[in-house]
């Protein structure tokens, strides 16, 4: 059976001093916008030139080892991390990343025991606690871990990571209801939290739900198959900040997540960008349509076709909309007429005017058009 893995993220939390003001503060701006494109290589020159000035910086030596981390160069990653506490002995984050390094070396007695002086150090950051819950569970110790990550929870009830963790500890005690209310819980904080669904497929199967089942491993697949592209489009918008076309893509990656509040964000700043490209208008008006905002959905379906009126599927979808609404069905017809006339070879455009026509009672325009649904249909 496909098991999926856990996805620990290098996430840090700083509470260093600043670098502002500082003769190492060009080139540690410089790595960060480097590491936030995802460049690293660069990351850790610009870092290492940084540290050349200012020696003596905890921050500086911790941002260098995540970058190593993600790298995959995890001795230089543990190098920079031990020469940050050197510095700075009481910091919890880069005990956290050397619990995470040797986490992802396998070496699990020492991940816990580098968890466990973060948590230490600092005893109300909840990040320390998922890691040493992650630990627990890969043990088989369970209760131990569900305490971990209920501490974990209690510290960062946004974070989706531990409640995802304590449903799959439930799963693991056979505590199934348990589990798949906590892992929805996850799925409601981080909506496209690819894992919680294959955990609740898994859970589904086990409860002999195979409709559920089902539809939880297709949006898994969804998600599986949009991660990748996921990285790289919100990579883009970082490297090229001014790209219209990026933030659409982006909002269209963020649309089959069914992140709609994000898609609708990205689609509105590709507009401002760009207002006379046509499709952000549609995909923007898609994401409303998907919303069941029929009204916005109309909106910017007609600002698309004020930019491109032989955009047929934006006067189909216009006329659907108005279908819904039970509304307009004059003006529903004439856009399912137009999407017709401009596509003349798409199976639903037809089957969109033949329910207008059967709404409206023109028979033999109806049955006309159900002939070339079907005819095109056959043909796809």
């Amino acid at each position: 059976m496909l098991k999926y893995p856990t996805i620990l993220i290098f996430l840090v939390s700083f509470s260093y001093t600043t670098l502002s003001d500082t003769p190492s503060e060009k080139y540690y701006k410089s790595a960060t916008t480097y590491h936030t494109q995802g460049e690293f290589e660069q990351a850790v020159a610009e870092y290492k030139k940084a540290i050349a000035l200012d020696p003596n910086s905890p921050i500086l030596y911790n941002k260098l080892g995540v970058a190593y981390s993600e790298l995959k160069q995890y001795d230089a990653a543990l190098d920079a991390y031990r020469k940050a506490l050197a510095l700075s002995p009481m910091a919890a984050e880069p005990h956290y990343n050397i619990g995470l390094v040797y986490l992802k070396q396998g070496d699990l007695p020492r991940a816990a025991e580098a968890f466990k002086h973060a948590i230490t150090t600092d005893p109300k950051w909840g990040d320390p606690y998922t890691g040493l819950a992650e630990i627990h569970l890969k043990q088989g110790n369970f209760e131990d871990a569900a305490r971990a990550y209920k501490d974990a929870i209690r510290l960062n009830p946004k974070d989706a990571a531990p409640v995802l963790g304590l449903g799959k500890t439930y799963a693991k005690q056979g505590h199934l209801d348990t589990a798949t209310t906590t892992i929805q819980k996850a799925i409601e904080i981080q909506v496209d939290n690819t894992e919680a669904y294959y955990q609740l497929a898994q859970i589904y199967i086990k409860l002999g739900k195979k409709e559920k089942a089902a539809s939880a491993m297709a949006f898994f697949k969804t998600l599986s198959q949009t991660d990748p592209l996921l990285e790289k489009a919100e990579m883009w918008v970082k490297k090229h900040p001014d790209d219209a076309r990026g933030y659409n893509n982006l909002g269209i990656v963020y649309l089959a997540r069914r992140r709609f509040a994000d898609a609708v964000a990205n689609y509105k700043h590709a507009i401002s960008l760009a207002p006379d490209l046509a499709t952000a208008h549609y995909n923007l008006g898609h994401a409303y349509h998907k919303q069941g905002k029929i009204e916005s959905a109309i909106a910017a379906y007609q600002q698309a076709l004020a930019v491109d009126t032989d955009l047929a599927i934006a006067h189909n979808n216009i006329a659907v909309c108005y279908t819904e609404l039970k509304t307009n069905l004059d003006k529903a017809l004439f856009h399912a007429r137009t999407a017709v006339r401009l596509a003349p070879t798409d199976a639903n455009y037809w089957d969109t005017l033949s329910e207008i026509c059967d709404t409206l009672g023109l028979q033999d325009e109806a049955q006309h058009a159900r002939e070339k649904q079907k005819a095109y249909a056959d043909e796809q």
